[in-house]
């Protein structure tokens, strides 16, 4: 071989991080022996087209942390393929066997998990700076439903480490946005909107939700919180444009409400929701409970770090109350109140993040399906001139309500069922469901 060409080729293996060489790791231990080597690992599948460059940008923003940093970006180990909370029991074992520090780790399959041990200020910060800058970011970036890369949240996440109790700057999160790394492609994100199609069911019937729209409307304009009149003006332009809008990336943050309206009536006073027979449905998952369980000790687990004057705010009296509500309605065994108890264990790890961020805004579930998560979005229900707070997918998808099995009609939209869950949309429609889930299981007593 000619000189020049192999120098060349040992200047850039010598120059590559030291996880390009070696084969993409397949289990927990052969993840774990790269990362003695090199501590930032990102794999192909999660490098945007350049692994070597992601490991760069993540290195330089790593360097600015007091403490030690790992992030994973990779696939899926394959020993814990079809486990719950992936990427958070991997990182439960990298430290394990690395020791403590700031740990990143995110897999192709699942959500991004972020913990630091070591007992510093980190250990206790929360990330809602880096959600902040994630929905700015998408709030401008390319295409239609722009959605930020894995490598993307990572940097953000590094940056807002370095100082954690502080906003990551607007000017910051500009610049890494316009890179060409920082959006997953309309393609990628096209294939995840098939999917998501084919887990809903076709729409139901023109009268069924006529029948739907009719009553949703009655019950948002009687329950919808207070102080929005920004976000109603809001709503009404965005619907008189409705042919040709573009649904932005921010609107998780807009809340369903009507003109003059003040917090949500008791429950008692409030009718159950009907979306009418025939209405697409999906079932509760069997394990529901075991899934409400585990989130209600992490909300409890959250809530417990708070110190005395954060527990004593009004967000953090929202969250104790919203562990006790979670707590009752698990006992009771009826899927329904699991889910809700689901739910009420994300608002309460919402409010203790709104107990040191104050900005961000309160916890509100898909209204379709509060299994889906956070509503981010809205959703026209046919026949209705109300704009249900909605997950994406059910933003642009055919949606299909959660539904219980009765004993005489087999499965139901929940919001057929004479429940606070009905009433309220499971909080979707209201801004108190702590408080009057408590209020409903006290009057039962």
């Amino acid at each position: 071989m000619p000189l020049a060409p192999t120098l060349a080729l040992t200047a850039l293996l010598l120059g590559a991080p030291a996880n390009a060489l070696s084969p993409p790791a397949d289990t927990v231990d052969e993840l774990v022996a790269q990362l003695r080597d090199d501590p930032i690992l990102v794999q192909p599948s999660m490098g945007m087209g350049d692994s070597a460059a992601a490991h760069d940008v993540l290195a330089e923003a790593a360097a600015d942390v007091g403490v030690p940093v790992y992030v994973v970006l990779a696939d899926t180990p394959a020993d814990l393929a079809g486990t719950d909370s992936i990427a958070e029991q991997a990182a439960a074992l990298f430290r394990a066997e690395l020791g403590d520090g700031l740990y990143h780790v995110e897999f192709r399959e699942g959500i991004s998990y972020t913990r630091s041990w070591g007992g510093g200020e980190l250990d206790e910060a929360y990330l809602a700076p880096v959600t902040f800058a994630l929905e700015r970011a998408e709030s401008s970036g390319p295409g239609e439903y722009p959605q930020a890369s894995a490598l993307l949240e990572a940097v953000l996440t590094l940056r807002w480490a370095a100082a954690p109790l502080e906003e990551l700057p607007d000017a910051m999160v500009d610049e890494y946005a316009a890179q060409p790394w920082a959006f997953l492609a309309d393609s990628d994100y096209d294939r995840a909107d098939a999917t998501a199609g084919r887990r809903v069911a076709v729409l139901a019937t023109s009268f069924g939700l006529l029948v739907a729209g009719v009553i949703v409307t009655l019950v948002v304009a009687r329950a919808a919180p207070a102080g929005r009149g920004d976000v109603r003006r809001r709503l009404a332009d965005q619907r008189s444009r409705a042919a040709d809008r573009k649904r932005a990336a921010s609107a998780g943050q807009q809340q369903v409400a009507s003109a003059g309206a003040t917090l949500s009536d008791p429950p008692s006073r409030v009718g159950p929701t009907r979306t009418g027979r025939g209405a697409p449905t999906t079932a509760v998952p069997a394990d529901i409970a075991a899934t409400a369980t585990r989130q209600l000790d992490e909300a409890r687990r959250r809530l417990a770090s708070l110190s005395a004057e954060r527990l004593t705010s009004p967000a953090g009296t929202t969250a104790a109350d919203a562990v006790e509500a979670g707590d009752r309605v698990l006992a009771t065994g009826d899927p329904l109140d699991a889910v809700g108890a689901t739910v009420l264990a994300a608002i309460a790890v919402r409010e203790v993040e709104r107990t040191g961020s104050p900005k961000r805004p309160p916890y509100r579930p898909c209204f379709v399906d509060p299994l889906h998560g956070e509503a981010r979005d809205t959703v026209r229900l046919e026949g209705s001139s109300i704009d249900a707070p909605a997950c994406r997918d059910c933003a642009r998808s055919p949606y299909a309500f959660l539904a219980v099995r009765r004993r005489f009609r087999g499965w139901a939209p929940y919001t057929e069922t004479s429940t606070i869950w009905a009433r309220t949309g499971f909080g979707a429609l209201v801004g108190d469901l702590p408080a009057q889930v408590l209020d409903d299981r006290s009057g039962r007593r």
